[in-house]
């Protein structure tokens, strides 16, 4: 029951070096994978390419294309998040925001876009087409006007003019506006109509402006045409 040291072998020496080296590698061979790796990480994280505000605005906008509203207002949040001063996002969120119905939210967004960009004409022209559904008739002429001004050659924009001139019963100015809309763009047939209604409201005298426009809806379309008739024939 006593105990006896006993000597090792050169043999069990050996394998005892054998496992001690193994051992050694194995710790080497993890220690050098860790590290490795972390580098790895550490360059994807100093090289790889983060989000930028026109990766998320390309994102927003494919959204709106799809109709997927509320993926669109996060993309173009993300993007002013990420570029403050962004005014297309700040316009196409109002956009986003236009097509769901909440015009307080797209008029917002019109304004900073504008405050940002004070030559954005295309949101003046949304400015002024969500004011004008919201009975904002002078917002919207002051809208309207400033898109004109920036680009005069947008027929759509004095048509919009005309209509809100046309609410407020300022019929010389709407006519004006319609005019211009349909020289710049003479098969406009809507602004041919809404100029033969503004020429039946300023007077009689003002009724053979109204037929021309008649005779040219004629030839553009035929059920305006028969209605603007109808109303020169109940102001004789």
């Amino acid at each position: 029951g006593s105990f006896l040291f006993k000597k090792k072998s050169l043999f069990d020496t050996m394998n005892l070096m054998t496992l001690k080296l193994t051992c050694t590698g194995l710790v080497f061979r993890a220690i050098l994978t860790t590290f490795i790796l972390s580098f790895i990480v550490l360059l994807c994280t100093t090289y790889a390419q983060q989000p930028t505000a026109e990766t998320f605005f390309a994102i927003g906008m494919q959204n709106s294309e799809n109709t997927e509203y509320a993926e669109a207002i996060d993309a173009f949040k993300h993007a002013i998040k990420l570029k403050p001063d962004y005014a297309k996002a700040h316009y196409n969120l109002g956009n986003v925001y236009y097509n769901l119905h909440r015009y307080t939210e797209s008029i917002d967004a019109y304004k900073e876009a504008i405050r940002i960009k004070p030559d954005y004409a295309d949101a003046y022209t949304t400015l002024g087409v969500v004011s004008l559904i919201l009975s904002r008739y002078d917002e919207a002429i002051g809208a309207f006007r400033k898109s004109v001004k920036i680009n005069p050659k947008n027929p759509e924009v004095f048509y919009n003019l005309g209509n809100a001139y046309s609410e407020l019963n300022k019929y010389e100015e709407a006519a004006d506006a319609f005019k211009q809309a349909v020289k710049l763009k003479p098969k406009f047939a809507e602004a041919h109509y809404r100029l033969g209604l503004m020429y039946i409201e300023l007077s009689k005298k003002a009724l053979n402006s109204a037929r021309k426009e008649y005779n040219i809806l004629k030839r553009q379309d035929k059920e305006l045409a028969k209605d603007l008739l109808n109303a020169i024939q109940k102001k004789k």
